[in-house]
């Protein structure tokens, strides 16, 4: 099985992002549907002030920095940073304020000469190679007692969404991701976060599940949505497998989604953990 490479895994997830950026927008971040409606609850934990400095990390198109700017005065900015330079792109005009301003930037690298209030993180978290790095490069950019707001998902079992049709597609293709390779239900478990957030430094942390729910239409429709946006970087792999294994796939997974079906239509339940933390006083 081929190793996983740290170096190679942001390449191509960045030239994967640049690719899916506008239907990701589309598809979830423009709407402030499924998972994203956990966004003004990562706002309301980060607290806000007129004149804070708000870091966002792997901003994507904008969907946190949005919410982040009515809470903002004349003096108040917000800074996200990605390294998906169409998601930026895109992010500039979503967000359309003189308060926000975006810059193409790798978060294993972060490099701003000044300091920040808040920094928030919304699905970010679990994709880092070096969760540690990001999280102890954050705190030494926060001012002491600045906050930090972490959104992640859930376990495979919690947001049916995505395990649905991965899990038949690793039963068929174990090896089409790196072993080790970073996973969107990575900090599912809240002890595996916390663990993360104090070896870092942090105080005062607070961990809760919200459950949210997604409505992604018919099974035609959830196929094509998760084939062209979580899956897009995989996608020529699997339809490549030949005609009897994709149709195994998809009979497996249309089997997984049973229990969410109101109709003919599929009603996701979606769990997020939103994590918070401080910069201790005398760091």
């Amino acid at each position: 099985m081929k190793v996983f490479d740290p170096v190679e895994y942001k390449m191509s997830s960045k030239t994967n992002w640049n690719a899916m950026a506008g239907e990701y927008h589309r598809n979830w971040a423009d709407g402030s549907i499924g998972p994203f409606m956990s966004t003004a609850e990562v706002v309301r934990l980060a607290e806000i002030n007129p004149s804070d400095r708000v870091l966002d990390l792997a901003c994507g198109t904008g969907a946190l920095s949005r919410q982040v700017i009515p809470h903002l005065g004349d003096d108040g900015r917000v800074y996200g940073v990605d390294f998906s330079r169409t998601a930026l792109s895109i992010a500039r005009k979503f967000v359309n304020s003189h308060k926000a301003n975006f810059f193409e930037m790798d978060a294993e690298n972060i490099g701003f000469a000044f300091s920040f209030d808040k920094v928030i993180c919304q699905y970010g978290l679990m994709f880092f190679p070096d969760v540690g790095r990001v999280l102890k490069d954050a705190k030494n950019l926060l001012k002491n007692e600045g906050r930090i707001v972490l959104a992640v998902h859930g376990t495979a079992e919690e947001v049916p969404y995505f395990s649905s049709i991965m899990k038949p597609i690793l039963e068929h293709v174990p090896e089409i991701r790196p072993k080790g390779s970073p996973n969107v239900h990575r900090f599912g478990n809240p002890p595996d976060l916390e663990k993360e957030i104090i070896s870092a430094g942090f105080s005062d942390l607070t961990i809760k599940k919200h459950l949210f729910s997604f409505e992604v239409g018919t099974f035609d429709d959830y196929w094509y949505d998760y084939m062209h946006s979580t899956a897009s970087s995989i996608r020529h792999t699997i339809e490549s497998l030949g005609e009897k294994t994709l149709s195994s796939i998809k009979q497996k997974s249309e089997e997984n989604i049973a229990p969410y079906l109101r109709g003919n239509t599929i009603v996701f339940p979606w769990t997020v953990i939103i994590a918070s933390g401080r910069k201790p006083r005398f760091d």
